[in-house]
């Protein structure tokens, strides 16, 4: 698709939004096209982390409102995006690959979702995130949920319910990026942070993310009794035992 670049480098699968012009902003196409390339490079062994990042000044400048406003159908393209966005923010989680968010500029509302949906976060000091919605007289309903596990009530209201954006420095301070690196060192310092994860045996990597991603919903007791077999299988497959 024209509007997203794919491109592989050693076994790191980079996908860019290209729609600079329009701050990348996400139409249903663009979304399906993410969809899609993550699928594929989760089914593919030879791809053993995936990197996500925006070409221009911005990473995502969430929804774009203009295509469903041009629609001849508004509602059915609105209902199709509400789809689509709800499969895109739980597609990282839901892969055994890893996923790291490359944050170039601004991520705001649905591009919010989509950075911190990845597993971790990379950004530059021009990133920014916000949740603009309710100055729009809408809501950031789908975003809301992993907000709140990222950051807890207190800072999620006050992003939703302010719509003002914060800065690299304070997404920094909340843990929600992991690194912040000079522009010119984002992309090289994604795909390295990618290739020491891609260095790890496979098997152990994906069983990770799986039962973190599992455990995250449970209460400890639960995870613990849930996971207390899984170390012993994947030693029973280590080469060697």
């Amino acid at each position: 698709m024209a509007d997203l670049l794919v491109s592989t480098q050693d076994q790191t699968r980079l996908l860019t939004l290209d729609r600079h012009a329009k701050r990348n902003a996400l139409t249903n196409g663009l979304i399906r096209a993410l969809l899609d390339e993550l699928a594929v490079a989760d089914r593919d062994d030879a791809i053993r982390c995936v990197v996500i990042t925006g070409n221009g000044s911005a990473f995502c400048a969430g929804a774009d409102l203009e295509e469903s406003r041009n629609a001849p159908d508004p509602e059915a393209v609105l209902a199709e995006r509400n789809a689509l966005l709800v499969d895109l923010l739980l597609a990282p989680q839901r892969m055994t690959t890893p996923v790291i968010a490359a944050v170039n500029g601004g991520a705001i509302g649905g591009g919010a979702g989509l950075a911190l949906s990845c597993d971790l976060v990379v950004a530059s000091p021009a990133a920014r995130f916000g949740y603009p919605e309710v100055k729009h007289g809408i809501t950031a309903a789908l975003l809301i949920p992993n907000l709140i596990r990222q950051v807890g009530p207190k800072i999620a209201f006050e992003l939703i319910g302010t719509g003002e954006p914060i800065g690299a420095d304070r997404a920094l301070a909340l843990n929600l990026i992991n690194q912040l690196v000079p522009a010119d060192e984002l992309l090289p310092a994604a795909l390295a942070l990618a290739a020491r994860l891609a260095a790890f045996p496979a098997a152990a990597m994906q069983t990770s993310k799986r039962v973190f991603h599992a455990a995250f919903d449970m209460t400890q007791g639960d995870a613990v009794m849930a996971n207390r077999d899984v170390n012993t299988a994947l030693r029973q497959q280590a080469p060697g035992h």
